[in-house]
């Protein structure tokens, strides 16, 4: 029997989203080309940015303070965009969502589905600083992704809720996994949940990862610093943060803790970390929801706070990560 697919602008208890460009409004929203990439939307707030490439995706390629960019902007793909029919993958760089876990992508894992990684999106104009990303609706896995995001017009902080849409006619159980790409050189830092799972808080992804300098255990923490080594880590965190440091640029993420009795992928490593290894070099800071169980038309979220801000002093050794925490509010 022939598969029918559920229209995406079907809903649970949500507005529907525009399918169309919305005309540009009133407030801080503009239309730009950034790096090459026309009809780029930026929101702004005095000195930051966040930018979001719709030709690619609806990445957010821009969150920067001062002209400093947290996120990664690969040199090998600035500008360019490819046909997404194929399963080829290029490492764009920035802010993305995929579904989770990988294990149960049809291609064995790698890549992930072109339609939801770069597949062209829709962009709604929500509010005075506010956008409603809508990306391009995977018929193989019957998915769609939606992204809400707003930035504070007096801090800069940013607000997301990343949604994941079943449009299919079947029930399926996935997912939201946030991949953000951020430059290194750097440190990456998230607390360990003292009644881990796992040994020392942390899960070894790829092999050899146990064996890798970049990552130590210290004082409820795990500090993260780069050094050119492909690997990865997870962890079962019961805080919800994770930060980037800089220099004197910080970069905080915000969000949901382990809930107790839910299921997520990765055996509950809802925190990840990638080291590319060069070529080029970033981490990747991966934030994913429990698995959700999607009847035809739902909707399972995941809603993070991002904030920027510059340090009175640089961290440029482990020594500096305790007192930068403090000046953060994340340790007494």
């Amino acid at each position: 029997m022939k598969k029918r697919w559920l229209l995406p602008l079907i809903g649970i208890g949500v507005a529907q989203a525009a399918l169309s460009v919305a005309t540009p409004g009133k407030g801080m929203v503009s239309i730009v080309s950034h790096r090459g990439w026309r009809d780029s939307y930026r929101l702004a707030a005095g000195k930051t940015r966040l930018t979001v490439v719709p030709a690619i995706g609806g990445r957010i390629m821009e969150y920067s303070l001062g002209g400093k960019n947290v996120f990664l902007e690969n040199p090998a793909e600035i500008g360019k965009v490819y046909p997404y029919q194929t399963r080829l993958w290029y490492n764009y760089g920035g802010y993305k969502t995929w579904n989770a876990p990988a294990s149960k992508w049809t291609n064995g894992g790698w890549p992930p589905d072109p339609a939801l990684d770069y597949g062209p999106a829709s962009m709604e104009i929500t509010g005075e600083n506010s956008l409603r990303i809508v990306g391009a609706p995977s018929l193989a896995t019957g998915l769609l992704m939606i992204k809400d995001v707003s930035l504070d017009a007096r801090t800069g902080d940013v607000r997301i809720v990343q949604r994941i849409r079943n449009i299919s006619d079947r029930s399926q159980e996935w997912g939201v996994w946030d991949v953000t790409q951020v430059r290194a050189p750097c440190f990456v830092v998230f607390p360990v949940n003292v009644k881990s799972r796992f040994p020392k808080g942390l899960l070894y992804m790829i092999e050899g990862s146990e064996k890798s300098r970049q990552w130590t255990v210290e004082n409820g923490l795990c500090i993260v610093e780069y050094g050119r080594e492909g690997a990865k880590i997870g962890s079962d965190v019961s805080e919800g943060w994770m930060v980037w440091f800089q220099d004197r640029l910080a970069y905080l993420k915000r969000f949901p803790a382990l809930i107790e009795g839910a299921v997520y992928p990765d055996q509950d490593a809802l925190a990840q970390v990638f080291t590319s290894g060069g070529k080029p070099d970033y981490i990747e800071m991966e934030i994913l929801s429990p698995i959700f169980r999607l009847a035809p038309g739902e909707e399972g979220s995941l809603t993070e706070e991002w904030k920027l801000t510059l340090l009175s002093r640089p961290v440029r050794s482990r020594a500096d990560i305790l007192p930068a925490l403090r000046a953060l509010g994340l340790r007494p």
